[in-house]
């Protein structure tokens, strides 16, 4: 039997997945610092960990004291705005962090690592994306998870891991069972605001478009005028 460690599995997608791992009796371990999570969608057939990636230590206590083979890899810090804002937030979480989780698979029985990514590694494009499409995050959400698959690239080289990386769109819907759904409110999900704004009288729904032309062509800026703190940040990894 493998023991499966997920990452992030209090959240929205996590739960969906340790609900389904524990349908087809996997043994499975939510770690999760409950900052995004919620402890309702904790499935009681799995072991909680509350803890965070950032704590490396505690990392490789929880992974070598369970015999963790297999990492479903979706902790993170999600909200695309406020990365803009607090960059050293999301750099310390979402690449740090993951930073710590990979290394912390050495010496271990870890034999594969599923990483939870983005489509907004490939920047703003026009027409469909396929995987052999070169990323080019412009906004620093996209950044941290671009960076997050360079370092398993890297680092399953040196651990001797399989990986496998989903650059997820936008996720939407409920379980199965219906007991988990879309909670959160914070975020913007276009999907959910879309089923949300359907069922009013007069619905609206905020977009960037023609009409925020200006904004789009300073948001485009912002995001672009990064060199420095890409600089900085490898300069920390390395």
């Amino acid at each position: 039997m493998n023991n499966i460690l997920i990452t992030g599995g209090a959240g929205y997608i996590g739960s969906h997945i340790v609900e389904k791992l524990v349908k087809n009796k996997e043994k499975v371990f939510i770690l999760d610092n409950l900052v995004t999570g919620y402890k309702r969608l904790i499935n009681k057939k799995a072991k909680f960990i509350k803890a965070d990636i950032k704590n490396k230590s505690k990392i490789i206590s929880i992974i070598r004291d369970n015999k963790i083979t297999s990492i479903i890899h979706l902790a993170a810090y999600l909200n695309v705005a406020e990365a803009e804002t607090n960059k050293r937030k999301y750099f310390h979480n979402n690449i740090i962090g993951t930073k710590n989780l990979l290394e912390a698979c050495k010496n271990s029985y870890v034999k594969e690592i599923i990483f939870s990514s983005s489509c907004s590694v490939y920047g703003n494009v026009k027409g469909s994306v396929s995987e052999n499409r070169k990323p080019n995050p412009e906004g620093y959400y996209g950044y941290t998870k671009y960076k997050g698959e360079e370092l398993i690239k890297k680092l399953s080289l040196k651990y001797k891991f399989k990986y496998g990386i989903l650059r997820y769109f936008n996720v939407a819907g409920a379980s199965a069972s219906g007991k988990i759904g879309e909670i959160d409110k914070s975020h913007g999900h276009l999907i959910k605001n879309l089923a949300i704004q359907s069922l009013k009288k007069k619905p609206k729904i905020k977009i960037f478009g023609k009409n925020q032309r200006k904004r789009n062509e300073t948001l485009v800026k912002h995001y672009t005028d990064g060199s420095a703190w890409a600089d900085m940040h490898n300069k920390e990894l390395n």
